[in-house]
């Protein structure tokens, strides 16, 4: 029968003697050590009104959160460590173990009120890694403990705004900052700013890569915890702390790695939220991150996997557009700001699907991120119409187009979002747009069985044919253009009807 590495023990200072030191070889010797501790906490009551007891309390904390954020061996498990080797599924559950057995030790510590508890960044650091349910570390039962404590942790923090604003320092300077210290990238100043006349970037060997990006390969859970300081971050943090958030930033943006450019992309889209526009100019960052983020839009099939290429073309687009409509409020940068969504539908979206093939998931994508840039531009999409159109006739008239319905779907979306937004142009290009819808929809009617999706495009196909015949109903020309279609069919009397 095994026993307690603690049995006879009888206080905490006895037990913080016996603690091992935190490495990945020792594993489990760190696991024996963390299921005692917790049963210790559990079953004894602690009087940490004796010195050398409260002492011995904040040390079994700081060791708890050594042993509870080390990752380093999950960055085996990570995407990007292809060539690594790879640990055990066992192990992986072993390891996801112990990270809740540690969080369940820091939990019995925080109802203790321990003085370091309350002022610890290391803690916060640690209980931020656990609140992203996407990584390998990260379990459902680690994922709402940490939660928990950060709720109630934060919560007391944040009524101090100072204390908050330390806190986000203690997090970015010490536990973000070293990790990065070594791949800044040379197009910024120490600053955050934008280099006037930047060095070239130095080549890092592969073989040295790991030396060079400890929070890629020794501390890969840095990224969650950079992700959720982040979330914390308002306007006036963000410009405090600007030469803090942005070299980490870009780093990740700029990795090989295409797992983490998507990770870049989401970061920079959350920091986008509480940046002031003015602060992107005057940094210069705007323009760097925009010159960024545009090469990813051709990372396309076959020379990028096509799993890899839709999750990076969608973090990708959405960040752009993020990025583009933040940078361009005001009403006199209303022009700049057309010139660069015409740029990002003519550079992504049209070479995208000149280039996309019979990749149908990548031209969904590349049709519904057209949707959101129409609906960006608004009547300045007028001048895209002779491109986009005969995407969505081609798409809508294809030959087994009902075999994929999500395409037929995004195509009969952007048409929506043509008429709505280039209301104006819609007479002159009706005869475009009526083909592609009512071939679309017989091909459907005259399914044997159409899927509940079918049925829903064919839904949405009358919803837009009831807008165009109301908008366009004066136009003499169209009325006789609509008898002639009901007389050739029938089934289009009701749909048409004006």
């Amino acid at each position: 029968m095994e026993t307690s590495p603690y049995t006879g023990l009888q206080s905490l200072p006895n037990i913080v003697q016996q603690l091992p030191k935190v490495n990945e070889s020792n594993e489990k010797q760190i696991h024996e050590n963390l299921v005692a501790v917790e049963a210790y906490l559990s079953n004894s009551i602690l009087d940490l009104s004796i010195p050398d007891h409260r002492a011995a309390a904040n040390q079994i904390q700081d060791w708890t959160i050594n042993a509870t954020s080390s990752t380093e061996a999950f960055a085996q498990e990570a995407p990007y460590a292809a060539g690594m080797p790879v640990i055990s599924s066992q192990d992986i559950v072993n390891r996801c173990s112990n990270k809740v057995t540690g969080l369940r030790i820091l939990s019995h510590l925080q109802g203790l009120h321990i003085s370091s508890f309350d002022s610890s960044a290391a803690l916060v650091a640690c209980l931020a890694a656990f609140t992203d349910l996407k990584d390998p570390w990260t379990t459902e039962d680690s994922f709402y403990l940490a939660q928990s404590m950060l709720t109630k942790h934060i919560g007391s923090v944040k009524d101090d705004s100072q204390r908050f604003d330390r806190l986000i320092v203690e997090l970015l300077l010490d536990h973000v900052k070293p990790l990065f210290l070594k791949s800044k990238p040379s197009v910024l100043t120490d600053q955050g700013r934008k280099a006037t006349a930047p060095l070239p970037g130095t080549a890092v060997p592969s073989d040295f890569e790991s030396g060079s990006k400890p929070w890629k390969f020794q501390s890969p859970h840095i990224l969650t915890v950079f992700h959720w300081v982040l979330e914390q971050l308002n306007g006036t943090m963000v410009e405090k702390h600007w030469s803090l958030i942005i070299p980490p930033l870009l780093t990740i943006l700029d990795d090989v790695s295409i797992p983490l450019k998507i990770r870049g992309c989401q970061l920079l889209k959350i920091l986008l939220k509480a940046v002031p526009p003015s602060l992107l100019e005057r940094s210069g960052l705007g323009s760097v991150f925009h010159d960024t983020l545009m090469p990813y839009l051709l990372f396309l099939p076959s020379l990028t996997p096509e799993e890899e290429s839709i999750p990076l073309l969608n973090a990708t687009y959405d960040t752009l557009l993020s990025l583009t409509l933040t940078r361009y409020k005001s009403s006199e940068t209303k022009s700049t700001k057309i010139k660069t969504l015409d740029a990002i539908l003519r550079y992504g979206i049209l070479k995208g699907y000149t280039h996309a093939g019979e990749k149908v998931r990548i031209a969904e994508l590349l049709v519904k991120k057209s949707t959101d840039l129409v609906n960006a531009m608004g009547i300045y999409c007028v001048k895209h119409l002779k491109d986009l159109l005969p995407i969505t006739s081609t798409v809508l008239t294809a030959p087994f187009a009902t075999a994929y319905p999500p395409l037929l779907d995004a195509s009969v979306q952007l048409l929506k979002a043509i008429i709505v937004n280039g209301w104006p142009r819609l007479a002159y290009h009706r005869a475009e747009i009526l083909e592609g819808l009512l071939i679309c929809w017989t091909r459907i009617r005259e399914e044997n069985e159409p899927t509940t999706a079918l049925v829903a495009v064919k839904e949405n196909i009358e919803d837009v044919l009831h807008a165009v015949v109301q908008l366009l109903s004066d136009d003499q020309g169209m009325r006789e253009e609509l008898q002639l279609l009901r007389d050739c069919d029938a089934h289009l009397e009701t749909l048409l009807k004006v």
